[in-house]
């Protein structure tokens, strides 16, 4: 925008008061004597350290997560070291052309001390180098950009940081800019913590501390001319600074105790953008059902497709006599496909009598079915080695022969044509599980176990497998690395029925659990184990069935029996780990159940034998990955089938979002044609300096706004007499009107006080008149 000059004329008196006053344009305040005054701080290197020093701790906050989201690990210290080195050159203010060459030079020798340490002394590398280059420039012009080398990326990335860098230093230093990298820093911090789950919030905290003392050291100089102080004594500006510092640090310190108070809970929870997505959409989806009732707590047939919050249901299912209390396994299964859990064999065969392996102890028990439960498959306790009885709803007694077994799920039922039970009794032997044989056994497992049990989806996310392999980094054998995930899940996250969300079409169970939720019921803790010992090759499988129920009361003349009642809040999942010298043996990761038999309690034997306290602290230091360490293809997989789902199923939506960006475009419109808008931003503001400009100026500034609008700006060598006298009219009373509107605004803007007797209503009823004559 041109600035508008009041002109001696001739035919138009104007008197100009007497101190000369710089002209300016519309939108801001003329320059007044003492603004070209800085702060002695701001001409001091000191300040320029300073300022460098908080430039260089902000840039280290953008490349530390680099290494987080790298698939391999990234030195970010060495770089961070070249930064510096930049930036301690332009605080020097070394010349141009000597400043970019040693920066330069610093790179080239960076680039051959990461790629070629053993030649770097006698630098050979910088033929190697010059070579991949001249290779590099040959795959760029064939577009064959998955060729080029780490070198040359490395090159290039360093040397566009180092532009970065050098831009932003200038502006902070020369022009007092500091406020929009900060905020910069801030969002990219923000948008790691809340997009990809990345542990940022030290970081956040960290940056919002250098903001503060940049702020203060850039703005000494606007606080001064805003509260009117003339000069500022010697060293105040190094006391201003030192309060600065002290106060920053009170809030920092204060920041950080109330973060570490909140831990173990995250601060901030990563943000599950494809399920809110579904959820949002789902408003708008026709067929969306009706109701929306929450899942019920019960043993289900079908396991497709896992999560989701439940409620409670209390209904009882049996009433069990057992003579030690067991869990009530029903069948598992083998095939996770990244929503829930199906079984690929689940043929039975005829029930044939196991022999009894092992000295364990052999429990019996009873069943009785709820009148209103029939079922035809069996809950037990352990391997069923003998059926005593087996009586139908309608009291018909049953021979075990009619059993049919699964040999891979374990399940037992009755055939399809059978009657539903009513009543069964057997004999059971427990899986009893030696710790010290366990932690031992490292022999090869049969083919069959690996075809069936290591089995994962090809887009299960890399995360999943990062947080297992940190977990049983240091376990040697397969049940140390069980027992390590085991005790991880349940002391790391919790337990819920309500909280947990269902992940949305694009997502993985378990790792929208890991990362998004982190709180669960049994289904998620036990999947999330099944998952994690798959990816670090040790099979194992999902079994669902009963937790033990609710003790009643204990028959003490039949051989110490204890009367058991099994409800449908009782259904349960769990976890089974095969070891080649033992078989499958069940693990509890959901917090709350034991899982184990009560005379082999793992909590004892895993103290004695691993040193389990020392483990469980180990493992709650671990950080926790965010979902931002899968791989580009699956991200870009996903993305795709989201905005696939979008389109197809949400049409309305997507008209009605369409019509909204329509009718702000003409609301746009609209406002720049009025003057309200200008290149996209709203009507600037007018900045008061210590002259105290007449209050009209702002408001007429806006009206001269629309005429540059309708009839173009004004040229830089006119004033805006001359502007307004070279427009051309259809009525002469509209360039009247203008000349006038001219006149007042010179007189106001630039002799304020001897045109204090124009009011905002001349003004109005002038402008008035200009429209009427269009």
């Amino acid at each position: 925008m041109q600035p508008l000059e009041p002109r001696r004329d001739s035919r138009m008196p104007f008197i100009r008061p007497s101190g000369a006053i710089p002209p300016g344009p519309i939108f801001h305040a003329s320059a007044v004597t003492g603004t070209g005054t800085s702060s002695p701080l701001h001409q001091t290197f000191f300040r320029d350290i300073l300022i460098s020093l908080l430039l260089f701790l902000l840039i280290s906050e953008w490349l530390h997560p680099l290494a987080w989201m790298a698939d391999t690990s990234i030195e970010a210290g060495p770089i961070l070291v070249v930064f510096a080195l930049c930036i301690a050159i332009d605080c020097f203010k070394v010349p141009y052309t000597w400043g970019w060459t040693a920066k330069g030079v610093l790179i080239l020798l960076f680039v051959g001390f990461m790629f070629d340490r053993e030649t770097f002394i006698t630098g050979a590398w910088v033929f190697d180098l010059l070579r991949t280059i001249v290779q590099d420039v040959g795959y760029l012009m064939q577009a064959h950009f998955d060729l080029i080398s780490g070198e040359l990326r490395t090159l290039l990335f360093l040397l566009g940081w180092s532009l970065l860098i050098s831009v932003i230093q200038a502006l902070m230093l020369q022009r007092q800019h500091s406020l929009w990298f900060v905020a910069a820093t801030l969002i990219y911090l923000v948008v790691l913590q809340l997009v990809f789950g990345a542990d940022t919030v030290q970081g956040i905290m960290r940056t919002i501390g250098y903001g503060l003392l940049l702020l203060a050291l850039l703005n000494l100089s606007r606080i001064e001319q805003t509260y009117g102080f003339a000069s500022v004594r010697p060293g105040s500006a190094f006391r201003w600074v030192a309060v600065s510092a002290a106060v920053v640090g009170v809030l920092t310190a204060a920041a950080w105790y109330s973060a570490k108070q909140a831990e173990p809970e995250a601060l901030m929870k990563p943000v599950s953008w494809a399920y809110m997505s579904d959820r949002l959409f789902e408003l708008y989806n026709e067929e969306t059902h009706a109701g929306g009732a929450v899942a019920k707590s019960g043993y289900g047939q079908n396991d497709t497709s896992l999560g989701g919050p439940l409620q409670v249901d209390t209904t009882p299912v049996f009433t069990a006599k057992t003579s030690e209390p067991t869990y009530w396994r029903g069948e598992s299964k083998n095939f996770y496909d990244g929503k829930g859990w199906t079984q690929t064999n689940q043929t039975l065969e005829p029930y044939a009598a196991p022999v009894q392996t092992g000295s364990g102890k052999l429990v019996a028990q009873e069943v009785l079915w709820n009148d209103k439960s029939p079922n035809k498959q069996l809950f037990l306790g352990g391997n069923l080695l003998g059926v005593d009885s087996l009586l139908t709803e309608k009291g018909k007694p049953l021979s075990r022969d009619i059993l049919l077994k699964s040999t891979l799920s374990g399940k037992v039922a009755l055939p399809e044509i059978a009657d539903p039970l009513s009543y069964y009794k057997v004999t059971v032997q427990p899986v009893r599980e030696d710790p010290t044989l366990l932690n031992s056994d490292v022999g090869s497992y049969p083919p069959e176990i690996t075809g069936d049990y290591l089995q994962l989806p090809s887009t299960l996310p890399r995360s999943v497998r990062s947080i297992a392999e940190q977990i049983t980094a240091n376990r040697l054998t397969p049940y140390a690395k069980a027992v390590a995930i085991e005790q991880y899940l349940s002391h790391t996250y919790t337990y819920s029925l309500e909280k947990p969300t269902t992940p949305s079409r694009s997502e993985d169970f378990v790792s929208h659990f890991l990362f998004v939720d982190k709180t669960g019921y049994c289904d998620h803790f036990s999947t999330s184990m099944v998952v994690m010992l798959r990816s670090v090759g040790v099979p194992a499988r999902w079994v669902k069935g009963y937790a033990p129920g609710t003790l009643q009361s204990t028959d003490h003349e039949a051989d110490q029996l204890q009367e058991v009642l099994v409800r449908n809040s009782d259904a349960h999942s769990w976890v089974e780990v095969y070891f080649p010298s033992m078989g499958w043996v069940p693990f509890e990761p959901t917090p709350g159940f034991s899982g184990i038999s009560s005379d082999h309690p793992r909590e004892t034997l895993t103290t004695a034998a691993m040193e389990q306290s020392a483990m469980t602290a180990s493992l709650m230091n671990i950080p926790v990955p965010g979902n931002f360490t899968a791989t580009s293809s699956e991200w870009l997989q996903a993305a795709k089938h989201t905005v696939i789902d979008y389109a197809k199923t949400n049409r309305n939506l997507l008209i009605m979002l369409l019509g909204g960006l329509i009718v702000l475009a003409a609301i746009v419109l609209l406002l720049k044609r009025k003057g309200f808008l200008l290149n996209g931003a709203l009507v600037p503001f007018y900045k008061h300096s210590l002259n105290h400009p007449h209050p009209l100026i702002p408001y007429m500034d806006r009206l001269w706004l629309q005429l540059f609008r309708k009839y173009g700006g004004k040229p830089k060598d006119q004033t805006v007499r001359d502007y307004v006298t070279s427009l051309s009219f259809k009525h002469q009373g509209q360039k009247q009107a203008l000349l006038k509107f001219a006149l007042i605004y010179e007189s106001i803007r630039y002799d304020a006080v001897n045109s204090s007797h124009y009011t905002k209503r001349e003004i109005v009823a002038i402008w008035k008149a200009i429209q009427k004559t269009h």
